[in-house]
């Protein structure tokens, strides 16, 4: 049998100890925190905070997983946040209807045209390395910047878009009591968001697996 490698080993023992560790603990407590927290902490500012914590959790992740994977530092990571934003918001709000299918068709959208995006910039910014690689993609993210400001006809501006959410997410949405917390659109969508950027962290931790290995 062929004799292991300290790398081997450190990494055999951590996986006999990861659901043991203190890390972990400490992680399954804060998924119980935020899943739990509509009932423990019902008012509505509380809840939005608690849904904001949890989107910008995942953006951040998605950082972590650029810079401390492939060592690039991109200062335009949110451009895509945003534009993903537009595309759902001109579907449910600017040019089209709240229903079940433009919220999917938003979503879809939204993948292609960032991966669009981002293979364009690509052929831009990837010509040049280290901190001039973070220059342009500065540049880049004002230029987005500028373009949602000014074109406000389109974009909303500073303002944004209103939007109204379909079916079982919308405002107005109320299934009855539920542990004495009204189980409204607000809620649902708090937990569809929540399951959402959980499955994108086990695939986001999937792959941060899978580049260690």
């Amino acid at each position: 049998m062929k004799e292991q490698t300290p790398v081997q080993i450190f990494r055999g023992q951590e996986k006999k100890q990861r659901y043991t560790r203190g890390s972990f603990i400490l992680k399954m407590a804060a998924l119980a925190l935020f899943l739990l927290a509509p009932f423990l902490f019902p008012s509505y500012k509380t809840v939005d905070l608690a849904l904001k914590i949890v989107i910008f959790a995942s953006l951040v992740a998605s950082f972590d997983i650029l810079l401390g994977y492939t060592g690039i530092l991109s200062f335009g990571h949110g451009m895509f946040f945003g534009i993903g934003a537009y595309c759902v918001a001109f579907l449910l709000g600017k040019y089209g209807n709240p229903t079940y299918l433009n919220l999917i068709l938003g979503l879809f959208l939204a993948t292609v045209v960032a991966c669009i995006l981002a293979l364009l910039i690509s052929f831009i910014s990837l010509r040049v390395k280290a901190i001039f690689f973070a220059m342009v993609t500065l540049a880049l993210a004002e230029l987005a910047i500028v373009l949602a400001n000014k074109l406000s006809h389109f974009t909303g501006g500073e303002d944004g878009i209103s939007i109204s959410m379909p079916g079982i997410f919308s405002v107005a949405f109320n299934m009855g009591q539920f542990l004495g917390v009204d189980i409204t659109g607000r809620i649902v969508t708090y937990y569809f968001i929540v399951f959402s950027c959980l499955g994108l962290f086990l695939l986001m931790l999937l792959l941060a697996v899978q580049m260690a290995s």
